[in-house]
């Protein structure tokens, strides 16, 4: 497996650029789009491009790189470092969240925050153990049980955080109500009725309100806010938008079909007043739809900024016959920029398709297809298996597991959503924001002679009393608060004292810091693994706080404490395991990465696309849905997306799994037809051999793309009004 761009260009020297690339590379000031295709080395002319305005004597400072992981950030810097030595080091490469993190610090008393306090970033349980908690005292008064709502309260802050992207946080419960019945209905493809609002949708806007309120009162943040907030600030105070734009005077943002619209009016309230921004990205690689990614942005830039459009159509990754029935596929897409992918390599493999009469027959032909990869002498690092949903691998496993072949699936817990991280990640915040009390309620496991209703009640009378966690830790009568009080009193001062006991601010002193504050979490009143009874799960809990030593290690983070605020927005850390294994991956997780040998499994009508009537034995019914003002094609062309993504993962061979029938656990068995993207991709196999391995499919050169449609974008008013709210 490696990342995009790896294959073709070569990250720690110059490299040749063609002529589409040059082009690119060499525009110095002024707007522009690109229009970049898989494969395309996007990365490389970026990186490019920035090394062309150092030698132009643009400050390196002055450049901006925007993009969506951090694991892509790190990926660009050391490419701009491997290049361009000090000077890449100086060029700023963020993602926007962490640009939103910073902008909330460097400017939190425009938000209400004193400069005594502090901001904490709310991970999910943090959310979750705040909206139950209001949530709770709200059903109570409704005579309603909190488990009544846990479903409506999870569907409504999913909505919620849809909305906040679309730019609207609604301050009171009728807006809330009103905002959150559109929203809903939009997904559902059906018209908004405010008769069908219940109790329980009316307790979850209240709550939903209340918590926004809750979070501003004690200085909280989540995801969403770090992209709104700013947004809202820049709108409001131009004064700010202005003193940005003089700092980041060159922007690049990558992967722009990913902007939702929070993110793009952030780029555009501060690009607006020099317009030296180019927007990065392909239409035709808008996976992300569903959680608020609005590939409109990109002709919402053209018109905005009155850009010129560029295009790297040239598959350096794929070759020909791959692309062109990768590029037949999502021509079917009408609303998509004008393009044509190609790649210059003509030999190679067509794709295949293979048809097997049940799911488990499937899974052996697939195993058979990697087994004889093997005795080929191919790696198994070099495949990897795609699919549309999580469900497949209930299908996957079982055979790859009795087949004795290695594998590994992409996903599962990210390193910082685990409990041992989470809590030296509680530790620091306490140490850096005096009044956080959702780390310390996350760390009440920990503290014997404490529960819950002890550390809810002490919490308590701590607000009322106007005391934070440092004057408490300095309080003379801890007494006076009870049992709780004089426990969470010893764990606070222990806290303090190991938290600060190596602070020095630089890199050493951060590696420094966090070594022996976890081992004070190991040996201490906390005891960390002792407390896990699993013999297995406490050596994994080990390792993972000594890789955690060893990624700050690696990471030379000059503030300890603001590493581990930052956490939440760090990216999965992948198993550093060097045993060769099959990859195994949905579509969504496959974004950004190739490999030589792909096999996408359940290429099947209901599977890719993706439509849960037909896994339930239904045929799906057309739901008409008025056109939005940012008509992106809809769910029907991201799924498309999504196989032409799938696709284009694979560099040298791409096979296409279908099964007549699929059962899977906890659902009735049904049986479906091949993709209809087969036909798209031009797959052509004989009836007489389907059930046989694969016969090679044709592929055609792709016709004319189609004319992009118009598109009305949001008028710059109502924009305004969004974001102010």
């Amino acid at each position: 497996m490696t990342t995009e761009n790896d294959t073709a260009m070569d990250a720690a020297k110059p490299i040749s650029l063609t002529d589409q690339q040059a082009k690119i590379a060499n525009h110095k000031d002024g707007p522009l789009i690109v229009l970049a295709g898989a494969g395309s080395g996007k990365t490389a002319t970026l990186v490019a491009r920035t090394g062309r305005l150092l030698e132009q004597g643009v400050p390196p400072r002055t450049i901006l790189i925007t993009t969506f992981s951090r694991k892509a950030a790190t990926e660009i810097k050391n490419r701009l470092v491997a290049q361009y030595g000090w000077e890449g080091e100086d060029v700023r490469v963020d993602t926007f969240h962490g640009m939103g993190f910073r902008f909330m610090q460097e400017y939190k008393e425009h938000f209400g925050l004193t400069p005594d306090r502090q901001w904490a970033i709310l991970n999910e349980n943090d959310q979750r153990r705040t909206l139950n908690e209001i949530a709770k005292e709200l059903a109570e008064d409704a005579d309603l049980e909190l488990k009544d709502l846990r479903k409506p309260l999870k569907e409504g802050l999913s909505l919620w955080s849809l909305m906040k992207q679309d730019c609207k946080c609604p301050a009171n419960m009728s807006d809330a109500i009103i905002e959150l019945d559109k929203k809903r209905a939009m997904q559902k493809g059906v018209s908004p009725n405010a008769e069908a609002v219940t109790v329980q949708d009316r307790i979850v806007a209240q709550t939903l309100v209340k918590y926004e309120e809750q979070k501003r009162k004690e200085g909280y943040l989540d995801f969403d806010d770090l992209l709104l907030q700013p947004t809202r600030c820049l709108v409001k105070y131009p004064n700010i938008a202005v003193g940005m734009s003089m700092q980041h005077e060159y922007i690049m943002v990558d992967e722009s079909q990913d902007t939702n619209l929070v993110q793009y009016l952030m780029m555009q309230q501060i690009g607006q007043h020099h317009k030296n921004v180019v927007m990065v990205g392909d239409d035709d690689q808008s996976i992300y739809r569903w959680r608020g990614a609005k590939v409109a942005n990109l002709r919402r830039f053209i018109k905005d900024f009155d850009a010129p459009i560029a295009r790297l159509e040239e598959n350096f990754r794929s070759h020909a016959n791959i692309v062109n029935s990768a590029s037949s596929l999502i021509q079917h897409n009408q609303k998509r920029l004008p393009k044509k992918p190609f790649s210059a390599t003509q030999s190679g493999e067509a794709p295949e398709l293979t048809i097997s009469d049940t799911d488990r027959a499937m899974a052996l032909n697939m195993v058979d297809q990697v087994v004889e990869m093997q005795a080929k002498g191919i790696p198994l690092n070099d495949i990897a298996i795609l699919y549309r949903t999580n469900r497949m691998t209930t299908v996957l496993e079982p055979a790859f597991k009795q087949a004795g072949i290695p594998y590994t699936v992409v996903g599962g817990m990210s390193f910082y959503e685990r409990q041992e991280i989470q809590a030296v990640q509680a530790c620091a915040r306490i140490a850096y924001k005096h009044d956080d009390w959702n780390a310390l309620k996350f760390l009440q496991p920990y503290i014997d002679g404490v529960g819950k209703k002890g550390m809810a009640d002490t919490i308590e009378r701590l607000k009322k009393d106007n005391l934070n966690l440092l004057q408490f830790m300095l309080h003379e009568a801890p007494q006076q608060y009870g049992k709780a009080g004089i426990r969470l009193r010893e764990m606070v001062e222990g806290i303090y004292t190991n938290a600060y006991a190596k602070h020095d601010p630089t890199p050493e002193g951060a590696y420094n810091m966090a070594k022996h504050l976890i081992q004070w979490m190991k040996d201490g009143p906390m005891k960390m693994l002792d407390r896990e009874k699993d013999d297995v799960m406490r050596v994994r809990r080990s390792q993972n706080l000594d890789q955690l030593i060893h990624e700050i290690g690696q990471a030379r983070p000059n503030d300890f404490f603001q590493y581990m605020l930052e956490a939440p927005l760090s990216d999965y850390m992948a198993s550093k395991e060097n045993v060769e294994h099959v990859t195994l991956s949905t579509v969504h997780r496959s974004k950004g990465l190739e490999w030589p040998h792909v096999m996408i499994a359940g290429f099947s009508d209901g599977l890719m696309p993706l439509e849960p009537g037909r896994l339930q034995g239904r045929t799906p019914q057309k739901q008409q849905v008025e056109s939005d003002d940012d008509d992106d094609g809809g769910r029907p062309e991201e799924e498309r997306c999504l196989a032409y993504v799938a696709a284009t993962r694979a560099m040298e061979t791409l096979s296409l799994h279908h099964a007549d029938m699929y059962h899977f656990p906890g659902s009735e068995p049904v049986c479906l037809d091949v993709s209809p993207y087969a036909d798209e991709m031009n797959i052509v196999f004989a009836p007489e051999v389907a059930h046989n391995v694969g016969k090679p499919g044709s592929t055609t050169l792709e016709p004319e793309p189609p004319s992009p449609q118009t598109h009305q974008d949001l008028e710059d008013e109502e924009i305004a009004r969004l974001i102010m709210g």
